[in-house]
């Protein structure tokens, strides 16, 4: 059944693609129909994904996160998700455009990569470490979320359209995507120290992921401060939004790639 992996996400991948065209012509064309169709194909396209996630899962006997394609899978999985509640919630339409792009973006990052399950170290055998993941990158995705519609926000701000949610809805999602992104981090964080304490002895390490990952946790925690400050308000929030989530993507693959980390995933 494994081989159905593969197959299964190049499906996931084109129906984001035409989601993305979807939600492009929906802002030019000002189609609710349009709109509607996106939505349906990135439906389709997680549950597509969710097949390639089991299938590798009941192979590995485990969560599969263990490698950089499996990453890169998983936070694309959970980005989708992500969307899809924000969507199906507040019927934001052509706001997808952005997201979704991003998505694409993660989907055909990995499509090249080796999809090999890599074994698992004795060190993450615990239902710790996937709840550490799941909430991790979760928590990822909503601040990828809160990226997009922060730049959608500045977007809308300086060339309005109607095809795009107004200024106070985009501010309302912003918000509550940090907001939903720092619970599900500050979860991650959690259960993270109670892995790293059972497994090696100790809560919190000084390697330089950890230490990233607190600064992630430190900066968001500020951003949930923030919105109750007149002056971060709105524009300002939207600006931290992307800020924060160069911060993410540095900690998440900056320093993998770059620097040398005694993370158990790097």
């Amino acid at each position: 059944m494994l081989q159905y992996q593969i197959p299964l996400l190049y499906l996931a991948g084109c129906c984001y693609l035409a989601a993305v065209l979807g939600y492009l012509g929906n802002l030019r064309l000002a189609s609710r129909r349009l709109a509607g169709i996106a939505l349906t194909l990135v439906a389709c396209g997680w549950l597509a994904q969710s097949g390639s996630l089991l299938l590798r899962w009941q192979a590995a006997g485990f969560l599969p996160v263990t490698n950089l394609f499996s990453t890169q899978f998983f936070f694309s999985w959970s980005l989708a998700l992500t969307y899809l509640y924000f969507d199906l919630r507040y019927r934001i339409g052509a706001a997808g455009l952005f997201v979704m792009f991003v998505n694409l973006l993660l989907i055909a990052s990995i499509l090249p990569r080796d999809p090999a399950i890599p074994a698992l170290i004795p060190s993450l055998d615990t239902p710790l470490f996937t709840l550490h993941i799941i909430f991790s990158f979760t928590g990822y995705a909503m601040f990828t979320m809160a990226f997009s519609i922060g730049v959608l926000y500045l977007w809308q701000q300086a060339r309005p359209t109607r095809q795009l949610p107004d200024l106070v809805l985009l501010r309302k999602l912003n918000e509550e995507a940090v907001f939903l992104g720092f619970c599900l981090f500050s979860a991650c964080m959690l259960f993270g120290a109670i892995w790293a304490y059972i497994a090696w002895g100790y809560y919190f390490s000084w390697n330089i992921k950890s230490v990233w990952s607190f600064i992630v946790w430190l900066f968001y925690a500020g951003m949930c401060h923030a919105k109750f400050v007149r002056r971060w308000q709105g524009r300002g929030y939207a600006i931290l939004s992307i800020l924060g989530f160069a911060v993410v993507l540095f900690t998440y693959l900056g320093i993998g790639l770059l620097l040398e980390s005694n993370h158990p995933l790097d």
